[in-house]
């Protein structure tokens, strides 16, 4: 994918640009391929999406969710919590890119995100939240602020049932229902999570990746 790895004074790892490289981005259209939950259609044509091995088929997902493991997605990178450590302690791009499966947006949808939702619904399905499986942190979930995490280098966590920026990782799972709607998080149900979440994402990471390419040329 020709991403590089960035270390910031903060302690952030950007796998992309340097955070002082102009960013710009636009509407894109989505091509013909497949179709998502909601009906919107999935580019087939190129892989944008690597996911590491952990997480890249059904079963190893399932497992590795519902043992509690928080799943990193950050510019393209689809991450279980020991491939980002891998990649933090070496600097360095090389196993991950040698290990992952490579996913184009329909591939993704199919190979990742459906079954994600289905494990998310079975591990919650003895929760009162399981009509609403997921929360979702403001900085993800408000009209424009995805883009923005997003399109900044900043990770986006699903972790049991909740969808959070690196921010309120720690603080979503320790509070109740009831304090999620205090905190400006939203409940949504599975067709809302992919409307608002998921589907931005798709063209999102292709405008990203597009202008990681054109910074390297």
């Amino acid at each position: 994918m020709g991403a590089y790895l960035d270390h910031t004074g903060g302690g952030q790892f950007l796998f992309g640009w340097k955070k002082d490289q102009p960013r710009c981005f636009g509407a894109v259209g989505i091509r013909p391929g497949g179709w998502s939950l909601t009906g919107q259609m999935l580019d087939d044509s190129k892989k944008t999406w690597a996911v590491c091995p952990h997480l890249s088929d059904p079963r190893s997902l399932a497992v590795y969710y519902l043992a509690s493991g928080s799943i990193m997605v950050l510019l393209g990178k689809c991450l279980c919590h020991d491939c980002y450590e891998m990649i933090r302690s070496s600097r360095d791009l090389t196993g991950f890119l040698n290990s992952c499966q490579l996913m184009s947006d329909k591939d993704l949808q199919e190979g990742f995100i459906d079954p994600l939702i289905r494990v998310n619904r079975y591990a919650l399905k003895t929760k009162e939240s399981t009509r609403n499986p997921w929360v979702c942190c403001p900085h993800v979930s408000k009209e424009g602020l995805l883009e923005r995490l997003y399109t900044d280098c900043k990770p986006i966590f699903f972790h049991e049932g909740h969808v959070s920026c690196n921010e309120c990782r720690d603080v979503l799972p320790s509070v109740s229902s009831f304090f999620h709607a205090m905190t400006d998080c939203e409940m949504m149900n599975d067709d809302l999570f992919q409307q608002k979440i998921v589907n931005q994402l798709y063209p999102l990471n292709r405008e990203v990746l597009k202008e990681v390419r054109r910074q390297q040329r």
